[in-house]
């Protein structure tokens, strides 16, 4: 347990503060003004850099994760696929409508619009950062803790509650812990991240492309309003949750190869 915490720590610190310190140095060889902000052409190719080492220093330094092993499919039944991403887009969507009604706030929506308005940043957002969770997430924690004895259902209690609270945005944390729940569950059925990545990627990518889309409507989009209202919302949920799950259960029950 203490080395896949150590490995969570490492992963946050290196992606996120040796960011923000290659930034400041090219903007200071460059004589960049920094005083309204790093620019996201600087940064998002910093934080790209950023994550790649830090994927490096958990996979041969702490040796948390299966590399290449964690991406080979043999275990993958392809004719579950789609069930477990119709499980996901559900459980996704009702979270999100969820988190609208109960009115967390998201603190980081203004650094999201400005990053994914540069490519770095969509490369970053949409391809970069989910495989690099899945394989902190899912296979250096859950994965690892389930290698070593603890039980299976366990171990993706901890990693999601790790992944939610690591985002640290009140607007994120609910959705990314119901996220991790349900992507625990595809990669102890699989044994590999290559379903949990399109998974994730696909999330990110949707998310992306909606407020690429909505432009600057974006502030003032509503999901609530977009269904139908609170009372439609609230249906959706329940329906959503529930179809979710018992896809997820049908999935779990299955045995795999």
């Amino acid at each position: 347990m203490k080395k896949t915490l150590l490995a969570v720590l490492v992963y946050v610190l290196i992606s996120q503060l040796l960011a923000f310190a290659i930034a400041i140095v090219i903007t200071k060889i460059l004589w960049i003004n920094t005083l309204n902000g790093i620019p996201v052409s600087i940064l998002a190719p910093s934080m790209a850099v950023s994550i790649i080492i830090a994927i490096l220093v958990c996979w041969k330094g702490l040796k948390v994760m299966r590399i290449p092993e964690t991406f080979h499919t043999p275990r993958i039944k392809w004719s579950w696929a789609l069930m477990a991403i119709v499980a996901c887009i559900l459980g996704d969507f009702s979270g999100n409508l969820l988190t609208e009604i109960v009115k967390l706030p998201d603190l980081l929506k203004n650094d999201m619009v400005e990053l994914i308005h540069n490519n770095w940043g969509i490369l970053v957002a949409t391809i970069l950062a989910p495989i690099s969770e899945e394989l902190i997430f899912r296979e250096g924690v859950c994965g690892y803790l389930a290698r070593n004895g603890m039980d299976p259902v366990k171990a993706i209690w901890v990693s999601a509650v790790l992944f939610g609270l690591i985002h640290g945005n009140p607007a994120q944390v609910f959705i990314a812990m119901l996220v991790g729940l349900m992507l625990g569950v595809i990669y102890i059925k699989t044994g590999n991240i290559v379903l949990t990545s399109i998974i994730h990627i696909l999330n990110n990518a949707f998310a992306v492309t909606q407020m690429r889309l909505l432009g600057n409507k974006a502030d003032d989009f509503s999901m609530v309003e977009w269904v139908g209202g609170y009372a439609v919302a609230g249906i959706c949920i329940v329906v959503g949750l529930a179809l979710s799950f018992c896809l997820l259960k049908i999935l779990w029950n299955k045995r795999p190869l």
